[in-house]
């Protein structure tokens, strides 16, 4: 706590914790551990959704678990930040690809990012043995491009592919995919075929020069286990993302006192070149003004629905920022009182 409070103005701040762990760590306590570490997001091994290539593949957990675990996370706001591996023992290409697609169509899961492991064959591994008695091959490069096509063509845009591959040495590698920047070659697969991903990751303006004004403001809404997300986001007329928010409507009871009868903006990130605090710069999207735009968006929208009141999972080094617009300090939260 006193780490925190001196990293709250300090000249670099954190401005985003994320810890990584396994759906069947997952309880009410471990998540409001986390959140007093002053995370913000959890990396979480789904690998699948079948039972059966969990059960094959020794993962542990169930699906059951996961969705416990995602549920627990989202109530609390935490963002969502899932991992998924195609080409397990037990599974196959069109499994894959009814798996993925589930991902987004199960209420429960709806992963805010997504990494993407193809699995790879190392020579420690307990896989190995069933790969020399020929009862499991990695998928051949093209079929693995096939997957992640469709993989990439069914990803919601409130959801970032963060990464496509593990980085693990070739050297490594008895059998599967040995290159790193596979993502690279489905990205360029696309553009031959005129397309492109609808992830976030694939829409980010990066270093385009953009006026706020050149920007509209567009409201994607889905249902999740808990209540409706509402994913906000600003976009050039090629939908570009500029900047965006993720606010949560819960109908399900908090697991942490403060948050009953409020809204939840689990995430305000804002894209193009960052520019020091404080500071402003023609052109470029961050300390435009956006992220205030959208948190007052939100504010509205929560108080449509009924709320009383609009928190947020605010991180360490963004404690400041949400203060100036209008949010007190809770004991896990920041929170701001509706009108």
């Amino acid at each position: 706590e006193v780490a925190h409070r001196e990293n709250e103005t300090a000249p670099c701040r954190c401005v985003g914790l994320v810890v990584e762990t396994r759906p069947d760590h997952i309880d009410a306590d471990e998540v409001i551990r986390m959140r007093r570490l002053g995370a913000t997001k959890v990396q979480i091994g789904v690998q699948s959704l079948d039972d059966v290539v969990l059960e094959k593949n020794r993962r542990g957990h169930t699906v059951a678990m996961t969705e416990r675990a995602i549920r627990l996370l989202r109530l609390a706001g935490f963002k969502i930040h899932a991992h998924w591996m195609p080409n397990l023992y037990g599974s196959s290409p069109e499994v894959d690809v009814a798996d993925y697609r589930r991902l987004f169509a199960d209420p429960e899961i709806c992963p805010d990012e997504l990494k993407i492991y193809p699995c790879s064959l190392i020579e420690s591994a307990e896989l190995m043995q069933v790969y020399e008695r020929g009862e499991w091959a990695p998928y051949s490069e093209d079929v693995l491009l096939d997957v992640l096509l469709t993989c990439f063509l069914s990803t919601p845009e409130y959801c970032r592919l963060t990464r496509v591959v593990r980085d693990i040495p070739s050297t490594d590698i008895v059998a599967g995919d040995m290159k790193t920047n596979f993502r690279q070659t489905v990205e360029g697969a696309l553009k031959e075929r005129g397309l492109r991903s609808p992830d976030i990751r694939g829409r980010e303006i990066r270093g385009r020069v953009v006026s706020p004004d050149d920007l509209s403001l567009d409201e994607l809404r889905y249902t999740t286990g808990v209540g409706d997300e509402v994913f906000l986001q600003y976009l050039t007329a090629d939908r570009r993302i500029a900047a965006f928010l993720r606010l949560s409507l819960p109908q399900a009871d908090p697991i942490v006192p403060e948050l009953v009868g409020a809204a939840m903006i689990r995430e305000v990130h804002v894209y193009g070149q960052a520019v020091a605090i404080g500071e402003a710069e023609d052109g470029r999207a961050q300390h435009s003004g956006l992220g205030t735009r959208l948190i007052e968006r939100a504010a509205e929208i929560a108080s449509e629905h009924g709320y009383a009141r609009l928190a947020v999972i605010a991180a360490v080094g963004t404690r400041e920022y949400y203060r100036k617009r209008g949010f007190s300090d809770g004991a896990l939260y920041q929170v701001r009182t509706l009108a």
